[in-house]
């Protein structure tokens, strides 16, 4: 593996500058043919037509952007005052970068400095990222959920040694509980903090009134974010991050459309929930947005989501299947629980979205006259009522993170607001697959971005036939430079490529890639487990089969070495009230009681995996409480932590094989199909 380090500092043409004014080596716009001029970039963003950028540094993207949109609104926050949501100005963001690189000039931070942020999303963490990345530093973003214990083993492996808080309860956990255990920090700065409480920022920025501090641009091999994952087993790893690996998404992204300034645009506007903590994200919200002169509102938090829809009334919408899904399921809610006139407008208003819908994706001839002349009229009373829930402005949706149920992504094209699936991971900055819209398939994840390659091997290394599955492998500029600290873990993901000289990425994922280059993902190899009769499951397709089911929200299936498999369910509770007819007097426990109930589940268990193999079906099943972050059972970014939940279930589990003698109560909380066995 290459390193990359130092060693760059005085032999890669690094810029010097001060405020906005490059003096130095020129951007990446010298390049660019005499026909071109900075206003077609203003229409279009910074990628044209053919490709061609501005940009090679994510310090180039923001400075660049700061520029030709300077009068373009970028971040949006909530004011209380207002009920609304006020934004800067891209010329005020640089102007708010150029203070806070001066706040970091005075903090003594230097070139290949680490610097920590434990902040939810705000437009002082782009500040302080953008900040960082114009004196050639590294960010080190955290997220403000995380333990106490998880901060202090990323403060002490990456080595920051300045960190920046949102709020003054983290900043007093820091100081109690983390600081006292880390030997780099020098420095810890409050963001919220106010005069006389704690050192904050706004006391060093009044120190540092009217100081202009020259900026080190870096080159686009040094390391711009240093990136914990969050994991689902061990310490967290730093993926290591480049300034090429993340603007060589941003273009790949980009170029994935017919004409890459199409698919985000100056006028576009996002509502900004992802953590930009994690690289799905900052690569897709943050810096695609700005690199396209577009703006972003910073949603209030996932409670407030659905009000911050009205309010900022989207255009384009990131997020992960969870959202998407829960429209869906309210719709097939009140299909079941409204009257028959609601019930038959609603089958009829999707009915006539879907069959526009498959036309559209080539699956089907032209609408007849009257097909139209239906669509027309249903799509005016019913089907724009249920995209005005996502504020009624919302012209496509992109999803990562885990699988979208394909039933989801045809019902949003039905109303009206195509879902484009992607795939990656942190180490590929992180985009490896995209559908864009007008070039999608449904049940897939997209062709690879351009300058992406990507391999399905077997367990050997070597390329499988066509269609066949593997491991899913790529290669291209997106990928890490390594781990940190931990060459050996980078050695076993990054090996060379079939063609004997490129660095290839293990994604640790199954799928197959079809002969027009779309990629399917399939399940985790590290989640294959082999039952008692040496057969091998992938429980990942399973669950989501069954997730699929609106009166499931979570499931995890488990079998490894066992008989058979069984489930542990996360119940969908208001969809289980509407179906059996529970007002909201009756509480959960008594409602577990319902022979009806478990009749529900069980049918809907057998007609999610009608598809699958008999081996595959789990025989039994418990209803357990939610998954969440806060119990650690799920990461961060949401991912499922499977050894946490068998661990905390483990007795529950027992009680499903038939380990333990059968209990006359369940806890409050878990009910299982094996009582009524």
């Amino acid at each position: 593996m290459i390193r990359i380090g130092a060693a760059f500092l005085g032999s890669c043409g690094r810029k010097v500058a001060t405020g906005h004014k490059v003096v130095g080596k020129e951007f990446s716009w010298r390049s660019l043919s005499a026909s071109m001029s900075m206003a077609d970039f203003h229409d279009q963003g910074l990628i044209d037509s053919q490709g061609l950028t501005l940009f090679d540094t994510l310090h180039e993207l923001q400075e660049t952007s700061c520029t030709v949109f300077a009068d373009n609104e970028l971040f949006g926050t909530y004011n209380d005052k207002s009920g609304k949501f006020e934004y800067l100005s891209y010329k005020e963001f640089g102007q708010k970068v150029d203070e806070c690189r001066a706040v970091l000039k005075h903090l003594g931070v230097a070139p290949y400095d680490k610097i920590g942020v434990i902040s939810n999303n705000r437009y002082e963490w782009a500040m302080i990222a953008c900040a960082a990345y114009s004196l050639s530093s590294t960010l080190v973003p955290m997220y403000e959920a995380q333990l106490s214990s998880d901060w202090r083993y990323i403060i002490n492996d990456s080595g920051a040694n300045v960190l920046f808080c949102s709020k003054q309860e983290i900043f007093d956990r820091l100081n109690r509980e983390v600081l006292p255990m880390t030997s780099h920090v020098h420095t810890t700065l409050c963001l919220d903090a106010v005069h006389g409480e704690v050192y904050g920022y706004k006391t060093v920025t009044d120190e540092v009134q009217n100081s202009i501090a020259t900026s080190i641009a870096p080159c686009k091999e040094d390391l711009a974010n240093l990136i914990y994952t969050s994991g689902t087993t061990g310490s967290p790893k730093g993926v290591e991050l480049t300034h090429l690996n993340m603007t060589s998404n941003v273009k790949g992204a980009r170029a994935m459309a017919a004409n890459p300034a199409d698919l985000v645009t100056p006028s576009d506007r996002s509502l900004a929930f992802l953590p930009w903590a994690h690289s799905y994200g900052q690569t897709c919200e943050l810096w695609m947005g700005m690199s396209s002169g577009a703006s972003a509102a910073i949603c209030r938090g996932i409670p407030m989501i659905l009000e911050d829809l009205q309010l900022v009334r989207p255009s384009i919408l990131f997020a992960v299947p969870t959202l998407y899904k829960k429209v869906y399921d309210g719709v097939q809610n009140k299909m079941k629980s409204g009257s028959y006139v609601q019930d038959t407008l609603l089958r009829k208003a999707i009915d006539a979205g879907m069959a526009k819908a498959a036309f559209q994706r080539g699956e089907r001839g032209p609408l007849s006259v009257m097909e139209r002349i239906k669509y027309s009229m249903l799509d005016k009373i019913v089907l724009s009522k249920i995209r005005d829930r996502f504020g009624g402005n919302l012209k496509y949706g992109c999803v990562a993170g885990a699988a979208c149920p394909i039933e989801v992504l045809k019902f949003m094209d039905a109303i009206g607001i195509p879902v484009c699936e992607g795939y990656g991971l942190t180490e590929t900055s992180p985009i490896i697959t995209l559908n864009v819209p007008n070039n999608r398939t449904i049940g897939s994840v997209g062709r690879p971005l351009k300058d992406v390659t990507v391999y399905i091997v077997d367990e050997d290394g070597n390329q499988v036939a066509e269609g066949e599955e593997g491991e899913i492998c790529c290669v291209g500029p997106n990928i890490m430079k390594g781990y940190h600290n931990n060459p050996d873990a980078t050695d076993e993901v990054i090996t060379l490529a079939p063609d004997g000289v490129s660095r290839m990425f293990h994604t640790g994922d199954i799928g197959r890639l079809d002969a027009d280059g779309w990629v399917k993902v399939t399940g985790r190899i590290k989640e294959q487990y082999k039952l008692e009769n040496g057969k091998y499951v992938v429980p990942t397709p399973i669950e989501n089969a069954i997730g699929n089911s609106r009166f499931i929200s979570q499931v995890v299936l488990v079998g490894a070495n066992r008989p058979h498999n069984v489930a542990l369910i996360v119940p969908e509770w208001p969809a289980i009230r509407a179906e059996l007819q529970y007002s909201d007097a009756v509480s959960e426990e008594e409602i577990m009681m319902d022979e009806k109930l478990r009749q529900l589940i069980d049918e809907e268990i057998q007609m999610s995996c009608s598809q699958l193999k008999k081996f595959e079906v789990p025989k039994e099943w418990a209803f357990v409480a939610p998954f969440t972050a806060a119990n650690n059972m799920l990461t961060p970014k949401m991912s499922i932590r499977r050894h946490n939940v068998v661990d905390a279930y483990s007795d529950v589990i027992a009680h499903l094989y038939g380990d333990e003698p059968v209990v006359s109560e369940a806890p409050p909380d878990i009910q299982s199909n094996r009582e009524a066995a």
